[in-house]
């Protein structure tokens, strides 16, 4: 280690002690937004426009939707305990070829993003003023049709 490498690790240490150092985030931010993909957490170096939707099967399409319904079911609208999910993309993801995995995740999670949105805004309907995790007669959800914008 040379004189210099000891000499930038010594202020690298001094700047975190005064708690003056800034992490410099791609986008130039001091503080990354939350809806730009390129925040201190990402180490791929993608953006947005490397994600693409692509088909994927029927059966995990609806897997997803049901998994969604059934936490606003039995949850109110917050996920469950354990793996389950996760393990049900896992197992279909390492079932297609490596090259479509990125995407088919991404396009599982915008598939799951929108079943939330739709079911969130149907039981708000039904209910004004209701949040996730806040309780509601679940029979209002016999109205709900999985994957389809259902108007108040």
């Amino acid at each position: 280690m040379t004189i210099t490498d000891m000499a930038r690790m010594m202020m690298n240490a001094d700047q975190y002690s005064r708690k003056v150092a800034q992490p410099a985030y791609p986008n130039g931010a001091a503080v990354a937004h939350p809806d730009t993909p390129d925040d201190g957490m990402d180490i791929t170096g993608m953006t947005a426009a490397d994600f693409h939707t692509i088909p994927v099967s029927k059966e995990i399409e609806q897997k997803v939707r049901d998994r969604v319904f059934e936490n606003m079911k039995y949850r109110y609208g917050m996920t469950g305990t354990g793996n389950e999910y996760g393990e049900m993309v896992h197992s279909y993801l390492m079932s297609i070829p490596a090259k479509d995995r990125r995407d088919a995740a991404y396009t599982i999670d915008q598939i799951h993003f929108d079943e939330v949105d739709k079911i969130n805004a149907f039981v708000k309907s039904r209910v004004p003023g209701w949040q996730p995790g806040q309780a509601f007669d679940t029979s209002i959800l016999e109205e709900y049709q999985r994957g389809i914008d259902v108007k108040a």
